[in-house]
């Protein structure tokens, strides 16, 4: 039998591991390090329908808080069921949840892109669809909303 984490994980890297810049990909205690500089933090959610939740421990907060030697940023790759899998910054997330162990919601309309929400906020822009795996190759992290 797969295991649940093990089937929800492959999703996110068999996408990652297609993408014309993915050059390596291996797991760390905090995540997947891809092309020995980006910190993948990937969770996941087994419900079938919007709206999604994902919530972090104040351990994992320190553990994407506190980078390895030579990674330049940390993303998250939230996999929403069936439905695809929702990618953001983890200095947005981390904004969102105000530093503290807390849940992140995520939601989407038929044909729509992803709404991200936490306890203080939610995001100005919504994610789209194809975000993951680009975030994990692109050189900067991304910028604030």
């Amino acid at each position: 039998m797969i295991d649940k984490l093990d089937f929800y994980h492959g999703a996110a890297l068999a996408r990652a591991i297609d993408h014309d810049d993915c050059q390596s990909i291996r797991k760390l205690d905090s995540g997947y390090l891809v092309n020995d500089r980006t910190l993948a933090f990937i969770k996941y959610t087994t419900k079938g329908r919007s709206p999604w939740q994902f919530t972090f421990s104040d351990e994992e907060i320190a553990r994407i808080r506190h980078l390895p030697n030579g990674v330049k940023g940390v993303v998250l790759a939230l996999v929403c069921g069936g439905d695809g899998i929702c990618a953001i910054p983890a200095k947005l997330a981390i904004a969102l949840l105000n530093g503290s162990a807390g849940s992140i919601s995520v939601t989407r309309k038929f044909r729509g892109w992803y709404g991200v929400s936490g306890p203080v906020g939610r995001l100005v822009r919504k994610v789209a669809l194809n975000q993951w795996p680009e975030i994990a190759f692109q050189e900067e992290e991304g910028s604030d909303e």
